[in-house]
């Protein structure tokens, strides 16, 4: 298992490196931001292709979480864009990888959305959505590891960059909502560690950071990223 930070679109850099270090047979999980939706549907169903071609050739598969910056279209329409070696996975959905029973959980709030246009490269159900029911589902069961886009107020990053700062000086709520949805992402923290839980990996905040609390691993992944958990 190899998981892999944000992209934003910058697929070729993965291939290459999936290339230069031979990696095959290998389950790769990327944690949002892959970039879709910023060219027309055609244009990205023909690089999915493509990218679905290349990993299948080195017996490899592809798991993605929608982040801020991908259109949710690919997600809510999974079923009708099936590609052997590239899953969307939903929100709070459970899967096993390795023996591991891992928790996705995408999205997430864009701090620039007033600067994009809706629809081209912005999208208003963009955000992370605390959903209690299907938390309580997902968790039942028991939960190795949860990979989400955004990370709970219980891990780093601890304060707003100046480049956060600076949007939210623009666009009054910004911080309230900015606040909330990491005291949402807080909940599932909470219900992951009473699931068993011991590591958690995300990404969206463009740098490499790892720390432990409380017995859980957490690990932020920087923008191109690969990193293999030890399972």
């Amino acid at each position: 298992m190899i998981l892999i930070g944000d992209l934003h679109g910058e697929y070729l850099n993965i291939l290459y490196k999936i290339n230069k270090l031979e990696i095959k047979n290998t389950t790769l999980i990327q944690v949002g931001d892959f970039g879709l939706g910023f060219h027309d549907l055609h244009h990205d169903i023909k690089t999915l292709s493509g990218l679905n071609k290349f990993l299948h050739e080195k017996g490899n598969s592809l798991y993605l979480i929608r982040g801020n910056h991908d259109n949710p279209f690919f997600w809510n329409h999974r079923q009708e864009i099936q590609m052997k070696n590239i899953f969307f996975v939903q929100d709070y959905e459970v899967v096993t990888i390795e023996g591991q029973k891992i928790l996705f959980i995408g999205g997430g709030i864009s701090i620039d959305r007033k600067n994009r246009t809706v629809g081209k490269d912005y999208w208003i159900d963009e955000e992370f959505v605390l959903n209690p029911v299907l938390l309580d589902n997902a968790c039942a069961a028991g939960v190795d590891m949860v990979i989400t886009h955004i990370a709970p107020n219980s891990a780093w990053p601890y304060s707003f960059t100046p480049v956060v700062n600076h949007y939210a000086g623009r666009e009054p709520g910004l911080a309230n909502a900015l606040y909330q949805e990491r005291s949402n992402m807080n909940v599932v923290y909470e219900h992951a560690k009473q699931a068993g839980c011991k590591q958690w990996y995300y990404g969206h905040y463009h740098q490499s950071m790892v720390e432990e609390k409380e017995g859980m691993l957490f690990r932020c992944l920087d923008i191109g990223e690969m990193y293999q958990p030890i399972v």
